[in-house]
């Protein structure tokens, strides 16, 4: 029965991928000087990389394949949008590394768990029992900027959500722009 799920979470994740409402969170460093920084490259290493979680058998390439020019052109996209330059052979002020994470989520409740055990409403204390369980492809978009050092990670951002799986290309390439739109709106301007 897992390993049947299993396949077809990862099936459905190979061929469509797409985060809702997503919660996102960024960090900063605060003593850095955010002000300065006007031309951007990708990280020398790599852009980025995609790592899929969901069984034994997950394969991440097919997803990278599918996946990273969209994240990569919405990034392009959104940083000139914001005013800054892609450096063309001189040294950036920053560079860009994301990730894109994919697992299995889960949402649980239990009885009684709204309600106090206090005998005050008449009711005994309750056991622990789990009375709902959702289970649920998870993601998770992470946006890093370095400078200029790209081992020197000044600013991150990480979008997380559950993936529908009913979305078409077109829907997914428009959630994930608007993803990195609002990630990449809490980068700081100023020091």
């Amino acid at each position: 029965m897992s390993r049947a799920v299993a396949v077809f979470l990862l099936f459905g994740l190979g061929t469509t991928v797409v985060m809702e409402a997503a919660k996102v969170k960024a960090q900063s460093d605060p003593k850095f000087d955010f002000s300065r920084l006007k031309t951007w490259s990708w990280n020398p290493s790599g852009p980025g990389d995609v790592k899929v979680w969901v069984s034994a058998d997950s394969k991440s390439e097919p997803v990278k394949r599918r996946y990273e020019p969209v994240i990569m052109q919405a990034v392009e996209d959104e940083l000139a949008r914001r005013g800054f330059t892609r450096a063309s052979g001189a040294q950036p002020d920053f560079n860009v590394t994301y990730y894109a994470l994919v697992t299995v989520g889960s949402a649980t409740q239990q009885m009684g768990q709204f309600l106090p055990a206090v005998t005050q409403w008449g009711l005994p204390p309750f056991a622990p029992q789990t009375t709902s369980l959702t289970v649920y492809p998870q993601g998770s978009l992470v946006l890093d900027i370095a400078s200029p050092d790209p081992s020197n990670v000044v600013w991150r951002a990480v979008a997380q959500s559950e993936i529908d799986l009913d979305k078409t290309d077109a829907q997914r390439a428009v959630r994930i722009r608007n993803i990195v739109r609002d990630a990449l709106a809490k980068l700081p301007r100023k020091k």
